[in-house]
């Protein structure tokens, strides 16, 4: 008996480190179940909707329809990436309808100067990231909610965007500009392949870097992220600028698809859209979860309703009742999702 104690001793150490680590490791692991359900919940809605749109009209699943699934779907997910990252840092951004006309209407303007599209695509682009970097400067100094904030820089863009086109859409656009939006490549869709690419890019940032490490951890707990050293003002910049980045960044893309700056693009419908992908896609309203996956399955959603009840031919109207209806219960979901991971908090 006492030769044996110093071995049960010894065993009894590294068991307490193991049920000390077991909490954490549980933690984790319903963190991850939560995630990958919410996902797949989103292919469950998805794949029923489309069933029961192919009862009505088996054209849904034609080649031709469901490229167009996924072409349309690419605005909304590629606007969508940037601000789903900002919300998972924990702000919100309202602005990005406009944003998106802005990055269009900016582009198309150079673009019809002769100016090279690439020079010009850069334009665009950094015009985004300027307004994002407008509404953290608003936010932050002057202490303006950040949804008041962005709404406000959303009514201003409606004003800007209606002076520098004096009402007009931009156009002709140069052909090597549009060939961009309406070619493809191998049967896939320029402008599907560029979402495809925006997405690796943003789930690379945020579930491979240290900043997407210190996106989650500025969300999950604002205060904690301070006392810890994060440069938070930093943080919130880089975040608001990426959003208005993507937001013009999609404006760009769809200008390329469609061949001319149009004034009346973007809007609140599209913010709207974009904030609803987002939260369906499983992105908490209070920061700290989501990912870019779950964003591309809330807007291949978004587009799959719409596309279902046109090619059912349901009136339109109830497209908004269908999507209200999601949005009600992804937020509800969110709060449930929340309350059991942080329960134990």
């Amino acid at each position: 008996m006492t030769a044996t104690q110093p071995s049960s001793a010894a065993d009894q150490e590294p068991a307490t480190a193991s049920r000390g680590a077991e909490p954490a490791a549980a933690h984790r692991s319903v963190l991850s179940r939560a995630l990958l359900r919410q996902e797949l919940t989103l292919v469950l809605v998805i794949i029923a909707i489309g069933a029961a749109a192919f009862t009505r009209n088996p054209e849904f699943l034609s080649g031709h329809n469901v490229l167009e699934l996924f072409r349309s779907s690419v605005i909304y997910f590629v606007m969508a990436c940037g601000a789903a990252m900002l919300s998972i840092g924990g702000g919100l951004d309202f602005s990005v309808g406009g944003v998106f006309t802005l990055g269009a209407l900016s582009t198309s303007l150079l673009l019809v100067r002769d100016v090279p599209w690439p020079l010009a695509v850069l334009f665009g682009v950094a015009v985004g990231a300027l307004v994002g970097i407008v509404n953290h400067l608003i936010i932050t100094y002057w202490h303006v909610p950040p949804i008041i904030a962005t709404l406000g820089t959303f009514f201003v863009l409606l004003g800007v965007n209606a002076e520098v086109s004096q009402g007009d859409d931009v156009l002709p656009l140069p052909d090597s500009f549009t060939k961009l939006g309406q070619g493809n490549v191998l049967g896939v869709p320029n402008v599907v392949l560029y979402a495809v690419v925006v997405g690796v890019v943003c789930w690379f940032v945020l579930e491979r870097t240290r900043f997407g490490v210190n996106v989650r951890a500025l969300g999950g707990n604002r205060q904690a992220a301070v006392q810890n050293g994060l440069r938070v003002v930093r943080l919130n910049l880089a975040l608001y600028a990426i959003a208005g980045a993507t937001g013009s960044l999609a404006g760009i893309i769809y200008t390329a698809r469609v061949g001319a700056g149009q004034v009346q693009a973007g809007g609140a419908t599209t913010t709207l859209n974009v904030v609803t992908a987002v939260l369906i896609g499983g992105v908490s309203l209070f920061g700290g979860l989501g990912t870019i996956t779950g964003v591309a399955f809330g807007a291949l959603l978004l587009s799959t309703v719409d596309n279902a009840l046109i090619v059912a031919q349901v009136p339109p109207a109830y497209n908004n009742i269908i999507v209200g209806a999601i949005l009600i219960g992804a937020v509800g979901i969110d709060h449930l999702r929340r309350k059991r991971l942080y329960r134990r908090g």
